[in-house]
């Protein structure tokens, strides 16, 4: 588990772009001493883009030497969306984000653990505070938990644009799922993901669930309630969860058998991750061909 990897610093819009293209060039770039030069940042920006590239799985480190390569979601980011224009993407970077227990522990802990809806900034901290304590090894100092929160906070909400510095409107990508609004100055809420791109985005995250725990079906209740998966991730209730489902069905090979007892979804014959992602950005260039 990882606290403050991320410099304080949320994810910018152009950072991860950035760092896959630096990494293309040379795999052991973030070794470089004049690296954050060459992204045009400072030196903990450089580490943070660095933390943002790993936490949403767009590169893995190999060797003992701090070697960095794309993975194959980095790689269909930079071959159909390196600017992140494409909510699809979003959702995807979201997806790996929030279920990274290990680079990204307050983000797993916030969507998949922390049940309330409507919080504050303090009530946050407080309830961050309790559940390390309860499920750390050692200490984690305030000052961390503090950071995290403010972090956490700053990555999904809209900025707001009145008296602020230029530091403070640089959008983060994950602002456009929609996934944190303020009711009121402090205020908080969790909101549904809203976007034209659901179905496609909830298909292959499910994919993604299969395939990380082996499995072959979920049942409605899993989806509603377990980590990971759509209810906690992506903030959406039963009735949301099942009208999407028919949604995916028209375009997807999703098999959903309603019994009295148990509604369950499995995969229509073998289809896999990379295949539900090429099928996605493919039907994107045919709408902007058309």
């Amino acid at each position: 588990m990882a606290f403050g990897q991320h410099q304080t610093f949320y994810l910018r819009l152009t950072w991860l772009y950035k760092g896959l293209h630096a990494l293309q060039q040379d795999s052991t770039f973030f070794q470089q001493s004049d690296s954050f030069e060459e992204l045009g940042v400072g030196k903990n920006m450089a580490q943070s883009i660095r933390h943002w590239l790993q936490a949403t799985k767009v590169v893995e480190q190999v060797g003992r030497k701090a070697e960095y390569i794309l993975t194959p979601l980095g790689e269909a980011v930079v071959s159909h969306d390196p600017y992140l224009q494409d909510e699809y993407t979003i959702g995807l970077l979201h997806y790996k984000l929030v279920t990274d227990a290990a680079l990204a522990t307050t983000w797993y802990w916030f969507f998949n653990s922390y049940d309330e809806r409507v919080v504050t900034k303090d009530s946050l901290i407080k309830a961050l505070t309790a559940w390390t304590t309860q499920t750390q090894l050692r200490p984690i100092s305030s000052n961390s938990l503090e950071r995290d929160v403010n972090c956490l906070l700053q990555t999904y909400l809209p900025k707001q644009f009145e008296n602020a510095t230029p530091e403070d409107i640089i959008q983060s990508p994950f602002e456009q799922l929609g996934l944190l609004g303020k009711t009121t100055n402090i205020t908080v809420i969790k909101q549904p993901l809203v976007t034209s791109r659901m179905a496609d985005i909830l298909f292959t995250t499910l994919l993604m669930y299969m395939e990380n725990h082996q499995i072959s079906e979920v049942n409605l209740q899993q989806l509603i309630n377990e980590p990971e998966l759509w209810g906690r991730v992506f903030n959406l209730s039963q009735s949301e969860i099942v009208e999407e489902i028919a949604v995916i069905q028209k375009k997807y090979p999703l098999i959903f058998t309603r019994t009295n007892r148990l509604d369950v979804l499995r995969i229509d014959g073998e289809y896999s991750v990379e295949q539900a992602i090429a099928q996605a950005y493919g039907e994107l260039k045919k709408e902007v061909r058309s």
